[in-house]
Protein backbone atom coordinates (compact mmCIF):
# COMPACT_ATOMS: atom_id res chain seq x y z
CA UNK A 1 0.00 0.00 0.00
CA UNK A 2 1.26 3.48 -0.85
CA UNK A 3 1.94 5.85 2.05
CA UNK A 4 -0.97 8.16 2.80
CA UNK A 5 1.07 11.24 1.82
CA UNK A 6 1.77 9.79 -1.64
CA UNK A 7 -1.91 8.99 -2.16
CA UNK A 8 -2.87 12.50 -1.07
CA UNK A 9 -0.44 14.13 -3.49
CA UNK A 10 -1.56 11.86 -6.34
CA UNK A 11 -5.21 12.66 -5.64
CA UNK A 12 -4.39 16.35 -5.49
CA UNK A 13 -2.66 16.22 -8.89
CA UNK A 14 -5.55 14.26 -10.42
CA UNK A 15 -7.99 16.82 -9.07
CA UNK A 16 -5.84 19.56 -10.58
CA UNK A 17 -6.05 17.93 -14.03
CA UNK A 18 -9.82 17.62 -13.73
CA UNK A 19 -10.10 21.20 -12.53
CA UNK A 20 -8.04 22.47 -15.45
CA UNK A 21 -10.53 20.88 -17.86
CA UNK A 22 -13.42 22.48 -15.98
CA UNK A 23 -11.79 25.91 -15.98
CA UNK A 24 -11.32 25.79 -19.74
CA UNK A 25 -15.09 25.96 -20.06
CA UNK A 26 -17.12 25.16 -23.13
CA UNK A 27 -15.97 25.33 -26.72
CA UNK A 28 -17.40 28.84 -27.01
CA UNK A 29 -15.61 30.25 -23.94
CA UNK A 30 -11.95 31.38 -23.85
CA UNK A 31 -9.66 28.39 -23.36
CA UNK A 32 -7.13 30.23 -21.23
CA UNK A 33 -7.60 33.04 -18.73
CA UNK A 34 -5.81 36.36 -18.75
CA UNK A 35 -3.37 36.73 -15.85
CA UNK A 36 -2.60 39.95 -13.98
CA UNK A 37 0.31 39.16 -11.65
CA UNK A 38 1.11 42.02 -9.26
CA UNK A 39 4.14 42.03 -6.94
CA UNK A 40 4.80 44.62 -4.25
CA UNK A 41 8.30 45.15 -2.85
CA UNK A 42 9.34 44.76 0.82
CA UNK A 43 5.65 44.86 1.80
CA UNK A 44 5.44 43.37 5.28
CA UNK A 45 2.79 40.88 6.44
CA UNK A 46 1.45 43.36 8.99
CA UNK A 47 0.72 46.08 6.42
CA UNK A 48 -2.13 44.22 4.79
CA UNK A 49 -5.10 45.27 6.95
CA UNK A 50 -6.92 41.94 6.61
CA UNK A 51 -3.79 40.24 7.96
CA UNK A 52 -3.21 42.67 10.84
CA UNK A 53 -5.90 45.10 11.91
CA UNK A 54 -3.42 47.12 13.98
CA UNK A 55 -1.84 48.67 10.90
CA UNK A 56 -2.77 52.25 10.02
CA UNK A 57 -2.35 51.50 6.29
CA UNK A 58 -5.56 51.70 4.26
CA UNK A 59 -5.65 49.52 1.14
CA UNK A 60 -9.26 49.46 -0.07
CA UNK A 61 -8.50 47.87 -3.46
CA UNK A 62 -6.51 44.99 -2.02
CA UNK A 63 -9.01 44.51 0.77
CA UNK A 64 -11.82 44.32 -1.78
CA UNK A 65 -9.87 41.78 -3.83
CA UNK A 66 -9.29 39.70 -0.70
CA UNK A 67 -12.96 39.98 0.32
CA UNK A 68 -14.08 38.73 -3.09
CA UNK A 69 -11.24 36.22 -3.53
CA UNK A 70 -8.88 33.99 -1.57
CA UNK A 71 -6.29 35.17 0.95
CA UNK A 72 -3.40 33.04 2.25
CA UNK A 73 -2.03 34.37 5.58
CA UNK A 74 0.41 31.43 5.71
CA UNK A 75 2.27 32.13 2.48
CA UNK A 76 6.09 31.81 2.61
CA UNK A 77 8.91 33.07 0.40
CA UNK A 78 12.67 33.65 0.28
CA UNK A 79 13.40 36.87 2.22
CA UNK A 80 15.15 38.76 -0.60
CA UNK A 81 13.86 40.35 -3.81
CA UNK A 82 15.74 38.48 -6.57
CA UNK A 83 15.57 34.93 -5.15
CA UNK A 84 11.90 35.36 -4.24
CA UNK A 85 10.94 36.38 -7.77
CA UNK A 86 13.07 33.61 -9.25
CA UNK A 87 11.23 31.00 -7.17
CA UNK A 88 7.83 32.33 -8.25
CA UNK A 89 8.91 32.20 -11.90
CA UNK A 90 10.59 28.75 -11.81
CA UNK A 91 8.65 26.68 -9.27
CA UNK A 92 11.90 25.76 -7.54
CA UNK A 93 13.82 26.67 -4.41
CA UNK A 94 16.56 29.27 -4.73
CA UNK A 95 19.08 26.55 -3.90
CA UNK A 96 18.03 24.87 -7.16
CA UNK A 97 17.15 27.49 -9.76
CA UNK A 98 20.50 29.29 -9.56
CA UNK A 99 19.34 32.53 -7.93
CA UNK A 100 20.76 31.68 -4.51
CA UNK A 101 21.13 35.40 -3.86
CA UNK A 102 20.30 38.56 -5.80
CA UNK A 103 21.70 38.65 -9.36
CA UNK A 104 25.26 39.89 -9.78
CA UNK A 105 27.41 41.29 -12.56
CA UNK A 106 29.76 38.32 -12.85
CA UNK A 107 29.52 36.78 -16.33
CA UNK A 108 28.21 33.27 -16.86
CA UNK A 109 30.86 30.74 -15.85
CA UNK A 110 32.83 33.08 -13.62
CA UNK A 111 33.39 32.69 -9.87
CA UNK A 112 30.42 33.84 -7.82
CA UNK A 113 27.98 33.92 -10.74
CA UNK A 114 24.37 33.95 -9.61
CA UNK A 115 21.34 33.92 -11.83
CA UNK A 116 18.51 31.71 -13.04
CA UNK A 117 20.02 28.75 -14.86
CA UNK A 118 19.72 28.86 -18.63
CA UNK A 119 18.20 25.37 -18.79
CA UNK A 120 15.43 26.40 -16.37
CA UNK A 121 12.25 27.50 -18.15
CA UNK A 122 10.51 30.47 -16.56
CA UNK A 123 6.78 30.99 -16.16
CA UNK A 124 6.78 33.72 -18.81
CA UNK A 125 8.41 31.37 -21.32
CA UNK A 126 5.79 28.69 -20.71
CA UNK A 127 2.98 31.21 -21.19
CA UNK A 128 4.53 32.75 -24.30
CA UNK A 129 4.86 29.31 -25.88
CA UNK A 130 1.19 28.67 -25.09
CA UNK A 131 0.16 31.74 -27.09
CA UNK A 132 -0.04 34.42 -24.39
CA UNK A 133 0.77 38.06 -25.09
CA UNK A 134 3.33 38.81 -22.39
CA UNK A 135 4.27 42.13 -20.82
CA UNK A 136 6.48 43.00 -17.82
CA UNK A 137 6.29 46.43 -16.21
CA UNK A 138 8.32 47.70 -13.26
CA UNK A 139 11.11 46.03 -11.36
CA UNK A 140 12.78 42.97 -12.92
CA UNK A 141 15.75 42.03 -10.68
CA UNK A 142 16.15 38.56 -12.21
CA UNK A 143 19.28 39.33 -14.22
CA UNK A 144 20.65 42.12 -16.40
CA UNK A 145 23.14 40.22 -18.55
CA UNK A 146 22.62 38.86 -22.04
CA UNK A 147 20.19 35.96 -21.83
CA UNK A 148 18.70 37.19 -18.54
CA UNK A 149 16.59 40.26 -19.35
CA UNK A 150 12.78 40.03 -19.75
CA UNK A 151 12.86 39.93 -23.56
CA UNK A 152 15.21 36.93 -23.33
CA UNK A 153 12.85 35.18 -20.95
CA UNK A 154 9.51 35.11 -22.73
CA UNK A 155 8.27 38.69 -22.53
CA UNK A 156 7.10 40.46 -25.68
CA UNK A 157 7.35 43.84 -23.99
CA UNK A 158 9.25 45.22 -21.02
CA UNK A 159 9.24 48.69 -19.51
CA UNK A 160 10.92 49.28 -16.19
CA UNK A 161 14.30 48.78 -14.55
CA UNK A 162 16.55 45.75 -14.26
CA UNK A 163 18.22 46.28 -10.88
CA UNK A 164 16.97 45.91 -7.32
CA UNK A 165 16.15 49.52 -6.46
CA UNK A 166 15.30 52.80 -8.17
CA UNK A 167 14.12 56.24 -7.16
CA UNK A 168 10.38 56.88 -7.51
CA UNK A 169 10.57 60.24 -9.27
CA UNK A 170 11.63 59.74 -12.87
CA UNK A 171 13.13 62.31 -15.25
CA UNK A 172 14.82 61.64 -18.60
CA UNK A 173 18.14 62.67 -17.09
CA UNK A 174 17.72 60.67 -13.88
CA UNK A 175 16.51 57.24 -14.83
CA UNK A 176 17.72 53.70 -15.42
CA UNK A 177 14.45 52.70 -17.04
CA UNK A 178 14.47 50.48 -20.09
CA UNK A 179 12.02 49.94 -22.93
CA UNK A 180 12.67 46.40 -24.05
CA UNK A 181 16.45 46.25 -24.55
CA UNK A 182 17.08 49.98 -24.94
CA UNK A 183 17.41 52.80 -22.37
CA UNK A 184 14.23 54.84 -21.93
CA UNK A 185 15.24 58.51 -22.31
CA UNK A 186 11.76 60.00 -22.44
CA UNK A 187 9.67 58.85 -19.47
CA UNK A 188 9.02 61.16 -16.56
CA UNK A 189 6.69 61.12 -13.58
CA UNK A 190 6.13 58.83 -10.60
CA UNK A 191 7.26 55.23 -11.04
CA UNK A 192 4.05 53.73 -9.62
CA UNK A 193 1.93 55.73 -12.05
CA UNK A 194 4.22 55.01 -15.01
CA UNK A 195 4.18 51.25 -14.38
CA UNK A 196 0.41 51.27 -14.02
CA UNK A 197 -0.06 53.32 -17.18
CA UNK A 198 2.12 50.97 -19.21
CA UNK A 199 0.26 47.95 -17.84
CA UNK A 200 -3.06 49.60 -18.67
CA UNK A 201 -1.97 50.23 -22.27
CA UNK A 202 -0.78 46.64 -22.60
CA UNK A 203 -4.04 45.23 -21.22
CA UNK A 204 -6.16 47.41 -23.51
CA UNK A 205 -4.22 46.38 -26.60
CA UNK A 206 -4.14 42.71 -25.61
CA UNK A 207 -7.84 42.56 -24.78
CA UNK A 208 -8.61 43.73 -28.31
CA UNK A 209 -6.89 40.62 -29.70
CA UNK A 210 -7.85 36.97 -29.59
CA UNK A 211 -4.87 35.80 -27.52
CA UNK A 212 -4.92 35.86 -23.69
CA UNK A 213 -2.50 38.18 -21.88
CA UNK A 214 -0.01 37.76 -19.07
CA UNK A 215 0.66 41.12 -17.44
CA UNK A 216 3.45 41.04 -14.85
CA UNK A 217 3.32 44.27 -12.84
CA UNK A 218 6.17 44.52 -10.35
CA UNK A 219 6.01 47.75 -8.37
CA UNK A 220 9.04 49.03 -6.48
CA UNK A 221 6.59 50.13 -3.79
CA UNK A 222 7.44 50.03 -0.93
CA UNK A 223 11.21 49.49 -1.35
CA UNK A 224 13.54 52.32 -0.35
CA UNK A 225 14.40 55.13 -0.83
CA UNK A 226 11.80 56.36 1.64
CA UNK A 227 11.72 59.56 3.68
CA UNK A 228 12.26 59.01 7.40
CA UNK A 229 14.22 62.25 7.88
CA UNK A 230 12.58 65.68 7.49
CA UNK A 231 15.53 66.93 5.46
CA UNK A 232 14.77 64.45 2.64
CA UNK A 233 12.12 64.68 -0.10
CA UNK A 234 9.20 62.26 -0.01
CA UNK A 235 9.08 59.32 -2.42
CA UNK A 236 5.27 59.38 -2.45
CA UNK A 237 3.29 62.24 -4.02
CA UNK A 238 2.86 64.93 -1.34
CA UNK A 239 -0.94 64.72 -1.52
CA UNK A 240 -0.77 61.10 -0.40
CA UNK A 241 1.72 61.92 2.36
CA UNK A 242 -0.61 64.68 3.58
CA UNK A 243 -3.54 62.23 3.71
CA UNK A 244 -1.52 59.97 5.98
CA UNK A 245 -0.29 62.78 8.24
CA UNK A 246 -3.76 64.33 8.50
CA UNK A 247 -5.21 61.19 10.01
CA UNK A 248 -2.41 60.83 12.56
CA UNK A 249 0.18 58.60 10.91
CA UNK A 250 3.61 59.35 12.39
CA UNK A 251 6.09 61.29 10.28
CA UNK A 252 8.49 58.33 10.20
CA UNK A 253 5.77 56.09 8.75
CA UNK A 254 4.06 58.70 6.58
CA UNK A 255 6.05 58.27 3.35
CA UNK A 256 5.95 54.48 3.68
CA UNK A 257 2.18 54.46 4.25
CA UNK A 258 1.61 56.92 1.41
CA UNK A 259 3.63 54.79 -1.04
CA UNK A 260 1.52 51.73 -0.23
CA UNK A 261 -1.77 53.58 -0.43
CA UNK A 262 -0.78 55.25 -3.70
CA UNK A 263 0.07 51.79 -5.10
CA UNK A 264 -3.30 50.44 -3.97
CA UNK A 265 -5.06 53.32 -5.69
CA UNK A 266 -3.25 52.50 -8.94
CA UNK A 267 -4.10 48.81 -8.69
CA UNK A 268 -7.70 49.98 -8.45
CA UNK A 269 -7.31 51.62 -11.87
CA UNK A 270 -6.51 48.23 -13.38
CA UNK A 271 -9.30 46.40 -11.57
CA UNK A 272 -11.78 48.92 -12.96
CA UNK A 273 -10.20 48.58 -16.39
CA UNK A 274 -10.85 44.82 -16.43
CA UNK A 275 -14.54 45.53 -15.76
CA UNK A 276 -14.62 48.25 -18.40
CA UNK A 277 -13.17 45.87 -21.00
CA UNK A 278 -15.53 43.04 -19.94
CA UNK A 279 -12.62 40.68 -19.26
CA UNK A 280 -12.82 40.51 -15.45
CA UNK A 281 -14.63 37.15 -15.54
CA UNK A 282 -11.73 35.65 -17.46
CA UNK A 283 -8.82 37.29 -15.63
CA UNK A 284 -6.98 35.73 -12.71
CA UNK A 285 -5.50 38.41 -10.44
CA UNK A 286 -2.57 37.47 -8.19
CA UNK A 287 -1.13 39.85 -5.60
CA UNK A 288 1.91 39.02 -3.49
CA UNK A 289 4.83 40.73 -1.76
CA UNK A 290 8.31 39.56 -2.67
CA UNK A 291 9.63 39.38 0.92
CA UNK A 292 9.10 40.69 4.43
CA UNK A 293 9.26 44.35 5.36
CA UNK A 294 12.36 46.21 6.47
CA UNK A 295 12.30 47.38 10.07
CA UNK A 296 13.80 50.21 12.09
CA UNK A 297 15.59 47.83 14.43
CA UNK A 298 19.33 48.30 14.85
CA UNK A 299 21.24 46.12 12.41
CA UNK A 300 18.24 45.46 10.18
CA UNK A 301 19.65 43.51 7.24
CA UNK A 302 17.25 44.92 4.66
CA UNK A 303 17.83 48.58 5.49
CA UNK A 304 16.28 50.81 8.15
CA UNK A 305 12.76 51.52 6.93
CA UNK A 306 9.50 51.47 8.92
CA UNK A 307 7.94 48.24 7.66
CA UNK A 308 5.40 46.32 9.70
CA UNK A 309 5.55 42.53 9.95
CA UNK A 310 2.83 42.33 12.61
CA UNK A 311 3.61 39.86 15.41
CA UNK A 312 6.34 38.16 13.41
CA UNK A 313 10.01 38.25 14.37
CA UNK A 314 12.64 39.65 12.00
CA UNK A 315 12.18 41.06 8.52
CA UNK A 316 13.72 41.28 5.08
CA UNK A 317 16.90 39.19 4.57
CA UNK A 318 16.23 37.01 7.64
CA UNK A 319 14.63 33.58 7.69
CA UNK A 320 12.57 34.41 10.74
CA UNK A 321 8.86 34.56 9.90
CA UNK A 322 9.00 38.33 9.44
CA UNK A 323 11.18 37.76 6.40
CA UNK A 324 9.38 34.68 5.03
CA UNK A 325 5.67 35.27 5.70
CA UNK A 326 4.14 37.98 3.47
CA UNK A 327 0.81 39.11 1.93
CA UNK A 328 -0.65 36.84 -0.77
CA UNK A 329 -4.08 36.64 -2.39
CA UNK A 330 -5.81 35.54 -5.59
CA UNK A 331 -9.00 36.76 -7.20
CA UNK A 332 -10.84 35.31 -10.19
CA UNK A 333 -14.31 36.74 -10.57
CA UNK A 334 -16.92 34.02 -10.71
CA UNK A 335 -14.36 31.21 -10.52
CA UNK A 336 -12.86 31.40 -7.02
CA UNK A 337 -14.75 31.57 -3.71
CA UNK A 338 -15.46 34.98 -2.23
CA UNK A 339 -13.85 35.83 1.08
CA UNK A 340 -12.03 32.52 1.54
CA UNK A 341 -9.17 32.64 4.04
CA UNK A 342 -6.93 29.59 3.83
CA UNK A 343 -4.66 28.78 6.74
CA UNK A 344 -2.91 26.05 4.77
CA UNK A 345 0.84 26.58 4.41
CA UNK A 346 1.78 27.57 0.87
CA UNK A 347 4.90 29.02 -0.74
CA UNK A 348 6.47 30.93 -3.62
CA UNK A 349 6.92 27.86 -5.87
CA UNK A 350 3.15 27.31 -5.84
CA UNK A 351 2.55 30.47 -7.89
CA UNK A 352 4.42 28.92 -10.83
CA UNK A 353 2.37 25.72 -10.64
CA UNK A 354 -0.95 27.48 -10.05
CA UNK A 355 -0.61 29.85 -13.00
CA UNK A 356 0.45 27.05 -15.33
CA UNK A 357 -2.54 25.01 -14.16
CA UNK A 358 -4.91 27.94 -14.69
CA UNK A 359 -3.50 28.33 -18.21
CA UNK A 360 -4.05 24.61 -18.95
CA UNK A 361 -0.30 24.03 -19.25
CA UNK A 362 0.99 20.76 -17.73
CA UNK A 363 3.07 21.31 -14.60
CA UNK A 364 6.49 19.75 -15.27
CA UNK A 365 8.09 17.38 -12.78
CA UNK A 366 11.53 18.82 -13.44
CA UNK A 367 12.86 22.23 -14.42
CA UNK A 368 16.39 21.84 -15.68
CA UNK A 369 18.21 19.33 -13.49
CA UNK A 370 16.16 19.85 -10.31
CA UNK A 371 12.54 19.10 -9.35
CA UNK A 372 9.61 21.50 -9.53
CA UNK A 373 8.51 22.05 -5.93
CA UNK A 374 5.35 24.04 -6.57
CA UNK A 375 1.82 22.67 -6.31
CA UNK A 376 -1.27 24.12 -7.96
CA UNK A 377 -3.55 25.80 -5.43
CA UNK A 378 -6.57 25.78 -7.76
CA UNK A 379 -8.17 22.55 -6.48
CA UNK A 380 -7.85 23.83 -2.92
CA UNK A 381 -9.40 27.20 -3.77
CA UNK A 382 -12.21 26.00 -6.03
CA UNK A 383 -13.25 23.41 -3.45
CA UNK A 384 -13.40 26.20 -0.84
CA UNK A 385 -10.71 24.42 1.13
CA UNK A 386 -12.31 20.96 1.16
CA UNK A 387 -9.27 19.69 -0.73
CA UNK A 388 -6.50 20.60 1.63
CA UNK A 389 -2.88 21.25 0.68
CA UNK A 390 -0.82 18.12 1.48
CA UNK A 391 1.63 18.83 4.29
CA UNK A 392 5.10 19.55 2.93
CA UNK A 393 8.51 20.38 4.28
CA UNK A 394 9.44 23.84 2.98
CA UNK A 395 13.11 24.80 2.82
CA UNK A 396 14.39 28.39 2.65
CA UNK A 397 18.05 29.37 2.42
CA UNK A 398 19.62 32.77 1.95
CA UNK A 399 23.38 32.97 2.21
CA UNK A 400 23.59 30.89 5.35
CA UNK A 401 20.20 31.90 6.76
CA UNK A 402 18.20 28.68 7.10
CA UNK A 403 14.47 28.24 7.61
CA UNK A 404 12.72 24.85 7.41
CA UNK A 405 8.99 24.59 8.10
CA UNK A 406 6.74 21.55 8.33
CA UNK A 407 3.36 21.96 9.95
CA UNK A 408 3.75 24.17 12.99
CA UNK A 409 7.38 23.24 13.52
CA UNK A 410 10.26 25.25 12.15
CA UNK A 411 14.04 24.91 12.19
CA UNK A 412 16.09 28.08 12.07
CA UNK A 413 19.79 28.88 11.95
CA UNK A 414 22.21 31.46 10.69
CA UNK A 415 25.51 29.89 9.70
CA UNK A 416 28.55 31.26 7.93
CA UNK A 417 28.09 32.88 4.52
CA UNK A 418 31.23 31.11 3.33
CA UNK A 419 29.37 28.01 2.13
CA UNK A 420 26.52 29.14 -0.14
CA UNK A 421 26.17 28.00 -2.88
CA UNK A 422 28.51 25.06 -2.16
CA UNK A 423 25.68 22.92 -0.83
CA UNK A 424 27.92 19.99 0.10
CA UNK A 425 30.07 22.33 2.19
CA UNK A 426 26.92 23.74 3.81
CA UNK A 427 25.80 20.19 4.62
CA UNK A 428 29.15 19.52 6.28
CA UNK A 429 28.74 22.71 8.34
CA UNK A 430 25.18 21.86 9.33
CA UNK A 431 26.16 18.36 10.43
CA UNK A 432 27.80 19.83 13.55
CA UNK A 433 25.58 22.94 13.92
CA UNK A 434 22.77 23.18 16.45
CA UNK A 435 19.68 24.75 14.90
CA UNK A 436 16.77 26.26 16.81
CA UNK A 437 13.38 24.51 16.78
CA UNK A 438 10.20 26.58 17.18
CA UNK A 439 6.54 25.62 17.46
CA UNK A 440 4.87 28.41 15.48
CA UNK A 441 1.42 27.27 16.55
CA UNK A 442 2.26 28.34 20.10
CA UNK A 443 5.21 30.68 19.56
CA UNK A 444 4.72 32.86 16.49
CA UNK A 445 7.43 35.24 17.76
CA UNK A 446 10.03 32.41 17.62
CA UNK A 447 11.34 32.91 21.14
CA UNK A 448 11.37 29.41 22.66
CA UNK A 449 13.90 26.91 21.31
CA UNK A 450 12.48 23.38 21.72
CA UNK A 451 15.46 21.50 20.27
CA UNK A 452 16.28 19.62 23.46
CA UNK A 453 12.62 19.11 24.39
CA UNK A 454 11.57 17.58 21.06
CA UNK A 455 14.65 15.67 19.88
CA UNK A 456 12.77 13.43 17.43
CA UNK A 457 11.08 16.36 15.67
CA UNK A 458 14.40 18.19 15.56
CA UNK A 459 16.29 15.21 14.15
CA UNK A 460 13.65 14.54 11.51
CA UNK A 461 13.55 18.12 10.22
CA UNK A 462 17.33 18.43 10.24
CA UNK A 463 17.61 15.21 8.28
CA UNK A 464 15.15 16.53 5.68
CA UNK A 465 17.15 19.77 5.38
CA UNK A 466 20.37 17.84 4.82
CA UNK A 467 18.63 15.52 2.38
CA UNK A 468 17.52 18.51 0.34
CA UNK A 469 20.88 20.25 0.25
CA UNK A 470 22.71 16.99 -0.47
CA UNK A 471 20.57 16.32 -3.53
CA UNK A 472 20.69 19.75 -5.17
CA UNK A 473 22.19 19.64 -8.65
CA UNK A 474 24.39 22.71 -8.49
CA UNK A 475 25.79 22.49 -12.01
CA UNK A 476 25.21 25.49 -14.22
CA UNK A 477 24.89 24.78 -17.98
CA UNK A 478 27.84 26.31 -19.78
CA UNK A 479 29.50 27.45 -16.61
CA UNK A 480 30.38 24.45 -14.49
CA UNK A 481 29.39 24.59 -10.85
CA UNK A 482 28.55 27.86 -9.10
CA UNK A 483 30.83 27.29 -6.15
CA UNK A 484 33.17 30.14 -6.97
CA UNK A 485 33.65 32.81 -4.32
CA UNK A 486 36.24 35.50 -3.83
CA UNK A 487 39.64 33.92 -4.28
CA UNK A 488 38.23 30.79 -5.95
CA UNK A 489 39.77 30.28 -9.39
CA UNK A 490 37.82 27.21 -10.52
CA UNK A 491 36.19 28.88 -13.52
CA UNK A 492 37.41 32.25 -14.66
CA UNK A 493 36.61 32.77 -18.33
CA UNK A 494 33.96 32.31 -20.97
CA UNK A 495 35.98 29.38 -22.30
CA UNK A 496 34.69 27.29 -19.41
CA UNK A 497 31.55 26.65 -21.43
CA UNK A 498 33.70 24.41 -23.63
CA UNK A 499 35.62 22.75 -20.84
CA UNK A 500 34.69 20.05 -18.38
CA UNK A 501 32.70 21.58 -15.52
CA UNK A 502 34.30 21.48 -12.11
CA UNK A 503 32.10 19.41 -9.81
CA UNK A 504 31.78 20.02 -6.08
CA UNK A 505 33.32 17.53 -3.73
CA UNK A 506 30.90 14.65 -3.12
CA UNK A 507 32.61 13.42 0.04
CA UNK A 508 30.22 15.09 2.54
CA UNK A 509 27.24 13.90 0.50
CA UNK A 510 28.61 10.34 0.37
CA UNK A 511 29.27 10.30 4.10
CA UNK A 512 25.78 11.61 4.82
CA UNK A 513 24.08 9.02 2.59
CA UNK A 514 26.16 6.01 3.64
CA UNK A 515 23.95 5.45 6.68
CA UNK A 516 25.36 2.03 7.62
CA UNK A 517 28.97 3.00 6.96
CA UNK A 518 29.66 0.07 4.60
CA UNK A 519 31.41 2.23 2.00
CA UNK A 520 28.61 2.05 -0.56
CA UNK A 521 25.25 3.79 -1.12
CA UNK A 522 22.13 1.85 -2.07
CA UNK A 523 19.28 3.37 -4.07
CA UNK A 524 17.24 3.69 -0.87
CA UNK A 525 20.08 5.53 0.87
CA UNK A 526 20.63 7.75 -2.19
CA UNK A 527 16.97 8.84 -2.28
CA UNK A 528 16.76 9.42 1.46
CA UNK A 529 13.35 10.45 2.75
CA UNK A 530 11.11 9.98 -0.34
CA UNK A 531 8.31 12.24 0.87
CA UNK A 532 8.07 15.24 -1.43
CA UNK A 533 11.07 14.12 -3.51
CA UNK A 534 11.11 13.37 -7.23
CA UNK A 535 11.87 9.67 -6.80
CA UNK A 536 11.83 8.74 -10.53
CA UNK A 537 14.35 11.48 -11.36
CA UNK A 538 16.62 10.48 -8.46
CA UNK A 539 16.38 6.83 -9.54
CA UNK A 540 17.47 7.75 -13.06
CA UNK A 541 20.39 9.74 -11.70
CA UNK A 542 21.40 6.84 -9.44
CA UNK A 543 21.46 4.47 -12.42
CA UNK A 544 23.60 6.93 -14.38
CA UNK A 545 26.17 6.98 -11.57
CA UNK A 546 26.02 3.18 -11.11
CA UNK A 547 28.49 2.42 -13.90
CA UNK A 548 28.89 -1.29 -13.09
CA UNK A 549 25.18 -1.87 -12.50
CA UNK A 550 25.63 -3.56 -9.13
CA UNK A 551 22.95 -1.44 -7.41
CA UNK A 552 25.46 0.31 -5.16
CA UNK A 553 27.49 3.49 -5.50
CA UNK A 554 31.09 3.70 -4.37
CA UNK A 555 32.67 7.11 -3.83
CA UNK A 556 34.66 6.91 -7.06
CA UNK A 557 31.46 6.25 -9.05
CA UNK A 558 29.74 9.21 -7.42
CA UNK A 559 32.70 11.46 -8.22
Amino acid sequence: MKPLSTIAVAFFLLSSITLTKELQGSETSPARPNILFIVSDDHGWGDLPSNWDKTEVRLPTLEALAASGVRFPNYHTVPLCGPSRACMFTGQYSTENGMWRGPGQQPLGSPGYRGIKRDVKMLSEHLAEAGYKTGAFGKWHMGALEGEVPNDRGFDEFRGFLAGAHSYWITPARSKFMHNRQPDRTSKGHATELFTGWAEKFIRESAAKDAPFFCYLAYNAVHGPLRIDESKPASAPEAWVKKALDRGVSFVRSDYVAILEHMDHNIGRLVRLLDELNVADNTLIVFVSDNGGCTMEDGSLGGNFPGNNGPLRGGKATTYQGGLNVPFMMNWKGRLPQGMVSDDRVMHCDIFATLLDAAAIPIPEMNGENPVRGMSLLPHMVSAGKESIPERTMVFELWGNIGVRKGDYKLWSQVSRDHSPDWDALVAELEHTDLALFDLGKDIAEENDLRTELPEVYASLKSELIDHLSNVNGEYPGGGSRLGRSGDNRTTSDSTAKSTPTRPSRDPFFKNRDRNGDGAITLEEYIGNPKGRNVPALTRRFKQFDSNGDGKLKLDELK
